[in-house]
């Protein structure tokens, strides 16, 4: 869904030749002997091949209508079911052209490690938001392959987990198509257990994000989001805003977003501003309040909801940077006790008591303005004490019972929008500085989900996707904008280049040369000892014939 959602975003982007090979992507799948079962209630179309191929799925026929596989009939019911428990909800249903039934596909999705696949299809202004889309849906045929966990979960359930998530993001479609990819997937899959609580699989993404939870909230979706926790393990965060908000907020989140224009001419929208406004002015409190308790309930693990059968358990214990076990602790320890975090995110440390700990243990905390701390004290009971920092101004917090404990940890979060925001903590009650961080104007869609920003190198390429742009992409994420001086250079280039981008777009003679200035960059990132002079050369190369074509092209109107 991601991919294909960007791909659809900036299609016209994108050179002809290369639209010309993606565009059986967009395509209505063509299934052998291809027959339509419509669902109940007339909501769902079920298209479905009868002929053994790879796409059919299973032909038994024992119960229900005659001459139609009784899996086909299950697809139907069960999403009639949840278009059911969305109604109920109070969410709008995913729209369609003359209110004509929502299209499902069945097909062999094993091979490409799918579920199912929501794909947008295109404007619908009946729908009643601005920004609208109409979409269809592919899914497995029979949920029995390997890669789908038969041993864990019947096909049965991973047709309803399918289902809810993937219905929710039709839903998401038809509120606005520019929603952000991250908190989509956050949302699609807390839904999962909220339609169907018994099923449980979508507890297998958390573990990534409290082993990555330097990371940011809003950290975009790629290829390796299962593996880092990005959207899909930001789940919980949906359950925590839950249980203090109610569920309805968070279909509150996706009304807020529904009237909202795309930033930048067709950029997605960056969600966590959405959230800040919703929290500030329908429930007064803020997104940095919630996110700073979500980060300590994911030690204290006081869930108030679905705590009546075994899904608690389920939730991963916190996940600490470091462990401390020789005291005291201070800048001469290793690792040293300092972190640089992110917006949004949050980093545990634990002191585990040595046999001569000391009943005390003191806790300084030094940080920038944007930090927040708290530390915890667990008995050898299990029970847990916190004890707060009021400010983290080369604070002290004492804590007693250390020796005889079973552990002690302590919280640090960034709980603002900025990045770069600092702290650093001893057990001695020495300090270091900390430096505000300097906070460069960079557009949300170069960390969000778009994965995007590199505006030059794509129109010249006519695809973000294309290699040399990854390659761009990673020496701007990897090497930029983790330090100050390349922010800055990365905060000037996203606000000079968008116009000559769009310019080079335009002029297959600029792409060229363009394609050929860049060479020397993308040289420099695979083998890092090229030299200064070809980036000056590729400077120059790019710089005269864009800025003379540029000012002629400015001279004319």
């Amino acid at each position: 869904m991601p991919i294909k959602k960007t791909l659809l975003r900036d299609w016209d982007l994108l050179e002809a030749s290369t639209q010309k090979v993606l565009a059986k992507q967009f395509a209505l799948p063509v299934l052998s002997g291809e027959k339509i079962f419509k669902s109940s209630a007339g909501h769902f179309d079920v298209h479905y091949a009868t002929t053994y191929v790879d796409d059919a799925p299973p032909l038994t026929d024992t119960t229900g209508v005659i001459g139609v596989p009784d899996w086909v009939e299950t697809v139907a019911a069960t999403f009639e079911s949840v278009y059911a428990n969305y109604s109920s909800l109070g969410y709008h249903q995913a729209p369609t052209v003359n209110a004509a039934p929502y299209d499902l596909y069945l097909r062999d999705l094993a091979p490409q490690k799918y579920y199912g696949v929501t794909n947008s299809d295109q404007p619908i202004a009946s729908a009643g938001y601005p920004n609208a889309y109409t979409s269809w849906m592919e899914l497995d045929n029979n949920f029995t392959d390997f890669i789908y966990k038969p041993a864990l979960y019947s096909p049965l359930q991973s047709l309803q987990i399918t289902a809810a998530h993937e219905y929710h993001h039709a839903i998401q479609y038809g509120y606005n198509f520019y929603f952000d990819v991250w908190y989509a997937e956050a949302t699609s899959t807390w839904m999962e257990d909220e339609l169907y609580d018994d099923v449980n699989q979508l507890y297998s993404y958390i573990p990534a994000w409290f082993s990555n939870s330097s990371k940011s909230l809003d950290l975009a979706v790629g290829s390796d989001a299962v593996t880092i926790g990005a959207g899909y393990g930001r789940w919980i965060f949906n359950r925590y805003l839950a249980e203090q908000h109610t569920p309805n907020m968070i279909r509150g989140v996706w009304e807020k977003l529904a009237p909202l224009p795309s930033p930048g001419g067709g950029a997605d929208i960056p969600m966590i501003p959405v959230l800040e406004s919703l929290l500030s002015s329908s429930y007064s409190t803020s997104l940095g309040s919630d996110f700073f308790g979500f980060a300590k309930r994911v030690y204290t693990r006081d869930w108030a909801t679905h705590t009546l059968d075994v899904t608690i358990t389920k939730i991963p214990v916190y996940s600490p940077l470091a462990t401390y076990a020789t005291y005291p602790v201070n800048n001469t320890s290793s690792p040293l006790p300092s972190v640089t975090l992110p917006h949004y995110s949050f980093a545990y440390y634990k002191f585990s008591p040595p046999p001569s700990a000391p009943y005390y243990l003191n806790i300084t905390v030094t940080g920038t303005s944007g930090i927040k701390a708290s530390a915890f004290i667990k008995s050898s009971g299990g029970i847990i004490t916190e004890y707060p920092f009021v400010t983290v101004t080369g604070t002290t917090v004492t804590i007693p019972g250390f020796s005889s404990s079973t552990e002690a940890v302590l919280l640090v979060a960034n709980v603002t929008g900025s990045d770069n925001h600092s702290a650093n903590f001893s057990t001695d009650g020495s300090t270091s500085g900390v430096t505000e961080p300097i906070t460069p104007l960079i557009p949300a869609t170069s960390t969000s989900s778009s994965g995007g920003g590199c505006f030059i190198a794509t129109a010249a390429y006519g695809s973000y996707l294309h290699p040399q742009v990854q390659l761009l992409r990673y020496f701007r994420d990897e090497h930029l904008l983790t330090n100050a001086p390349g922010r800055a250079f990365v905060a000037l280039y996203y606000r000079c280049s968008p116009p000559l981008a769009d310019f080079i777009a335009r002029h297959p003679f600029l792409r060229g040369v363009t394609r050929m200035a860049l060479t020397p960059f993308v040289m420099v990132v695979v083998h890092p000892d090229a030299s200064g002079a070809a980036l000056l050369l590729a400077v120059i190369v790019l710089y005269r014939p864009i800025r003379r074509r540029y000012l002629e092209r400015v001279a004319v109107g």
